[in-house]
């Protein structure tokens, strides 16, 4: 029997920034770090010569988009790929999203799991849907250089250290966070329960019971961009919950985001919301995004609105898997906390 994979895709922005800040000089280098950190249990894998190519804005962005969309594919149909990594987001992605046959997932008789988020939301809704896929919306460990640097500079959980010295902070921890991001996926592949649990608040309705839930959603510009298109069944609520998260843009153009899901009647198939973090800079725009909920949800909206900063471009971060089942667990204080049974996430073994 091989022995299981975990293979790095950087399908979005490129991560050459990222590897110069972890002090590594070749893409190879970071696979090998990776494989330092996930142990034995799995075998490391990437084209790396994907993972930090060159990026030019005004030519386009990247010019890999077929290879980009052939590296995802093969891993998807690769039944030794137990795990697929986005190392990070950024731009470039959804438009090769027509390249990649998704029904290679039909033909596999081992789950696999994706992890990614922010501009890989159609992706992870999308393999998560099919029945040998685990969708989990989590950061791309590259997120933790803006992440950690956010935390250090003003949230007010961060140490002295930190925000007295936010880069030092950062660069400090920025290593030890990524190993420890990738242990964690580690023991969620292996069935064990992920620590990074989300919370979340009630903001509206009546807080949910302790009935079953599924969630779609993610990113709110780039969960736009798929609305109407041959990938909305994927994301369309349809009796499960909408998580939403977004960042460091104005509310105006979040109010045209909430529009289309408006004009696309998501709310009248919706069962609940998640509202993830919504910041710019160091303001934060939850409260702002709530009130431009007033104005979309119908007027015979019933269901639960609950707030969490666990999800989204914000750190610590919490994994979220999209279509599994799921349950809400009421807490002291009048929180909820999100459970899921590690069988879920099970990939190993």
């Amino acid at each position: 029997m091989n022995k299981p994979k975990l293979h790095l895709i950087a399908p979005a922005g490129s991560c050459a920034t990222f590897f110069k800040r972890l002090n590594l000089e070749t893409n190879d280098a970071f696979v090998d770090f990776v494989q330092r950190a996930v142990g034995d249990s799995l075998e490391v894998t990437a084209d790396a010569g994907l993972l930090a190519p060159k990026e030019a804005d005004e030519l386009g962005g990247r010019s890999d988009d077929l290879l980009r969309a052939a590296d995802i594919q093969n891993a998807m149909a690769d039944p030794d790929v137990r795990a697929i990594v986005t190392v990070r987001g950024g731009a470039w992605f959804t438009r090769i999203l027509p390249h990649i046959d998704f029904d290679v997932l039909l033909t596999r008789t081992s789950p696999v799991a994706f992890f990614g988020f922010s501009e890989l939301t159609p992706m992870v809704n999308i393999v998560g849907a099919y029945e040998m896929g685990i969708g989990l919306y989590d950061m791309g460990p590259a997120f933790l250089t803006y992440g950690l640097l956010r935390y250090a500079s003003h949230h007010p959980d961060a140490p002295s250290e930190a925000r007295d010295h936010p880069p030092d902070w950062t660069r400090k921890h920025l290593k030890p966070e990524c190993e420890s991001f990738f242990r964690d996926v580690v023991n969620m592949l292996a069935g064990k329960p992920t620590v990074r649990t989300i919370r979340a608040d009630l903001l509206m309705g009546d807080g949910p019971g302790a009935d079953e839930v599924r969630m779609v959603g993610g990113n709110l510009t780039v969960l736009s961009a798929v609305i109407g298109s041959r990938y909305d069944r994927f994301v369309r609520p349809r009796g499960h919950w909408l998580m939403l998260e977004d960042f460091n843009d104005k509310i105006e153009r979040f109010d045209r985001f909430l529009s289309h899901l408006t004009l696309a009647n998501y709310w009248d198939e919706c069962a609940g919301i998640l509202l993830g973090d919504f910041h710019w800079g160091e303001n934060d725009q939850r409260a702002s995004m709530m009130a431009l909920l007033q104005y979309h949800l119908p007027a015979s909206w019933v269901n639960p609105v609950l707030a969490t900063t666990d999800v989204g471009h914000t750190w610590p971060l919490s994994p979220l898997p999209l279509h599994a089942a799921l349950h809400w667990r009421r807490e002291e204080g009048g929180r909820f906390a999100l459970a899921w049974d590690p069988k879920t996430t099970a990939m190993l073994g």
